[in-house]
């Protein structure tokens, strides 16, 4: 390791704080997370660990120096100035923030439009759906929560470094994706709409989620093939934007669909 750091006002440790909040690097708390990360060829440039590290921090953080970060001996005040956990981990590591483009989701089955969504463990956790069901990417419009913002990428449990996110594009542009790949656009509506089972074997579709708090945006709306509607008892305005959106995935799912068969 390089030379200690002990303080949390250091200049490196300002700027790790700095890239973190600013959406320029990934935060890795954890032996966990910074495996996940690695696994899916995602390397961290540079990683914080306290100098008693047990088997399982010490077995990443080496797995993460062989593969080429930089690693710095600091204390448990200077990861505490990194994290908003209230117990830090032993190891917190900066990594690349993953990107991709539309381009990469071309010939998908399945996929994900968020558009507009705010609070980032709705995000996150809408992620973690998309692969637990078999969606093959994520487009998100500007103004949706980064999924990689530390609240977003937890609740996503690893899941938004194995599915492929589109970031901040234009809902105009997602609507001409969706037709120039012959895609279906279904939108989630609270109060209207066809049951999920209607678009059961159609693909590929694009599956639109709107904002928690005004629904899917304008252009997105007026571009929808069709409206896809959550049944719930009418005491219950509507479903938590992360709720629904896993109902859904659920039953578009290419796995439930060839079980239901």
């Amino acid at each position: 390791m390089s030379n200690r750091i002990d303080s949390p006002s250091n200049p490196r440790v300002a700027a790790a704080v700095r890239a973190v909040r600013e959406g320029e690097a990934l935060l890795l708390e954890g032996a966990r997370p910074l495996v996940d990360a690695l696994d899916a060829g995602v390397v961290p440039t540079l990683l914080f660990a306290v100098p008693d590290l047990g088997p399982a921090d010490a077995g990443a953080a080496e797995r993460a120096r062989r593969s080429g970060a930089e690693v710095v001996e600091v204390s448990r005040r200077v990861l505490a100035r990194l994290s908003d956990l209230e117990a830090t981990r032993s190891l917190a590591a900066l990594a690349p923030v993953p990107s991709a483009t539309l381009a990469d989701l071309a010939g998908a089955r399945l996929v994900l439009l968020l558009d507009g969504l705010q609070d980032p463990s709705n995000v996150g956790a809408i992620l973690r759906a998309a692969e637990a069901f078999g969606a093959d990417g994520a487009v998100l419009t500007p103004g949706t929560a980064s999924p990689f913002a530390p609240k977003a990428f937890r609740a996503s449990a690893g899941s938004a470094l194995r599915v492929a996110i589109a970031r901040n594009v234009l809902s105009t542009d997602a609507v001409s994706f969706s037709r120039e790949v012959g895609a279906t656009l279904a939108g989630a509506d609270a109060h209207d709409g066809e049951d999920p089972d209607a678009l059961r074997g159609v693909v590929p579709v694009v599956l639109a989620i709107g904002s928690e708090g005004h629904g899917l945006s304008a252009p997105v709306v007026s571009a929808l093939d069709r409206r896809v509607r959550i049944p719930v008892s009418p005491r219950v305005e509507s479903l938590n934007a992360a709720v629904a959106a896993g109902i859904l995935l659920y039953a578009l799912s290419p796995k439930t669909s060839a079980r239901k068969r």
